[in-house]
């Protein structure tokens, strides 16, 4: 598969809050089913700092079509998305986001909720290198189980079949 993306963001501060805009096009090349697709989208982001620890963020992505794909283009593909978190900061060092997403399983074509729960902690000459670690997905596994996973096994009872006699 082939991916290429090109996107305009136009972003303004007022003060404690933060906005954006933005549009996207895709391309996918995918040689396993002779297809060039191309992929149009919009969508923005606003975030608000109620002090120097809390800061609160929204953002939705739309996309014009979202296309149902095999497993291994998946985790390659754009599809429309929304939700919000809250970024808290324990000190100069360590923090975490903690919300919740919606978008559409590309696998699927059908909404999907998770959590966002990303511990991360910054390194570097004025902490400019946040390393994160995603959790959400993990904790929604362990807490709900995994049924939006199209992948996992499903045994499905058979038939019996019995030898034909002559």
């Amino acid at each position: 598969m082939d991916f290429q993306t090109g996107s305009l963001t136009l972003q303004q501060d007022f003060g404690r809050l933060q906005l954006s805009a933005s549009a996207t096009a895709n391309k996918y090349w995918m040689p396993m089913q002779s297809t060039l697709y191309t992929q149009y989208s919009f969508g923005g982001s606003a975030a608000y700092s109620i002090s120097e620890a809390v800061t609160l963020h929204a953002y939705g992505q739309y996309y014009a079509n979202n296309p149902i794909v095999g497993p291994a283009f998946s985790p390659y593909v754009s599809t429309t998305t929304y939700g919000g978190y809250a970024d808290v900061r324990i000190n100069d060092y360590f923090g975490s986001n903690v919300g919740v997403r919606r978008y559409i399983n590309p696998m699927l074509g059908q909404w999907t909720t998770s959590p966002i729960v990303t511990p991360y902690f910054r390194v570097g000459k004025r902490n400019k290198v946040e390393i994160g670690l995603p959790l959400g997905k993990l904790l929604k596994a362990a807490v709900w189980g995994n049924r939006d996973n199209p992948m996992r096994f499903r045994p499905q009872p058979q038939p019996q079949q019995h030898p034909k006699k002559k």
